[in-house]
């Protein structure tokens, strides 16, 4: 019989797991790791349901967009979101497959904390100098306006930094929605985008998991995965809310701060 004091640890991993994927670190991290241990150590049982909820979260997050999107892909007419999810997609599977498959790159923990905190302060430097970057960048791509659509270019930038994330705990919100800000989308768009094609990377990290066979009851993974869904759902909401409310440059630092912040944490503790 399961006691209610043993759903603390897969609510509380499939909280972490959500916030660390949708925000600019990453539940392989050194940092995030190192708390989930020390939550539980079966925490990497909770990995694989955790990342489901977070998958299906998008999925149900944009059932309307998808459900319209495949309504006019049937009478072939995409429009530019589709054309960037599908673009995005291939380029990630291009960069990633081979990445797990063929070169079985494995990045230190440590390491990727660094990376992402040297990505984090380089959103926090764009923030402050966004002023001057943006009349180029927009004018160059013309697509400044928030319900402007992707381009190709956004979806091979994406792509293959979606794909290259794959290699260890890489931020992979942080590095696409750094992407694509740089390329000159809007910082609520640029968040709508790398929510959209989350999926294809987050089933690409399941379909590698090895040897995962917990011996846990089936309702505390089942509850990692509400955890992991309904955080994600807050979590999105949340930053697309926290850009009308902070404004671009007050976000953009913030969220660029955020793995620094982890980094450092990780090296204190």
């Amino acid at each position: 019989m399961v006691n209610i004091g043993e759903y603390i640890a897969p609510l509380v991993s499939g909280v972490v797991v959500a916030l660390s994927s949708w925000l600019p670190t990453s539940p392989e991290g050194y940092s995030i790791m190192g708390f989930l241990e020390g939550v539980t150590p079966a925490y990497v049982d909770y990995l694989v349901p955790a990342y489901l909820g977070v998958t299906f979260a998008v999925l149900f997050y944009f059932k309307e967009k998808i459900a319209l999107g495949s309504q006019r892909a049937l009478r072939r007419s995409l429009d530019p979101d589709v054309k960037y999810l599908l673009y995005t997609t291939l380029f990630t599977l291009l960069i990633g497959y081979p990445l797990l498959v063929g070169l079985g790159v494995v990045i230190d923990p440590k390491v990727s904390d660094f990376i992402n905190a040297l990505l984090g302060f380089a959103i926090f430097l764009f923030a402050l100098f966004m002023g001057r970057f943006r009349p180029l960048l927009g004018g160059a791509k013309e697509k400044i306006k928030e319900d402007d659509g992707a381009t190709l270019v956004d979806s091979i930038v994406s792509g293959l930094l979606q794909g290259g994330t794959l290699m260890g705990g890489f931020s992979r919100s942080g590095f696409v929605f750094f992407g694509l800000v740089v390329t000159g989308v809007t910082p609520k768009k640029a968040l709508e985008l790398s929510f959209l094609i989350a999926p294809v990377y987050f089933i690409l990290k399941l379909a590698f998991v090895g040897g995962w066979d917990p011996a846990l009851p089936v309702p505390l993974l089942f509850a990692a995965f509400l955890s992991a869904f309904v955080t994600s759902i807050v979590t999105m909401k949340g930053l697309l809310r926290a850009v009308e409310v902070f404004g671009e440059r007050v976000f953009l630092a913030l969220f660029g701060l955020i793995p620094v912040f982890v980094y450092l944490v990780g090296v204190v503790l």
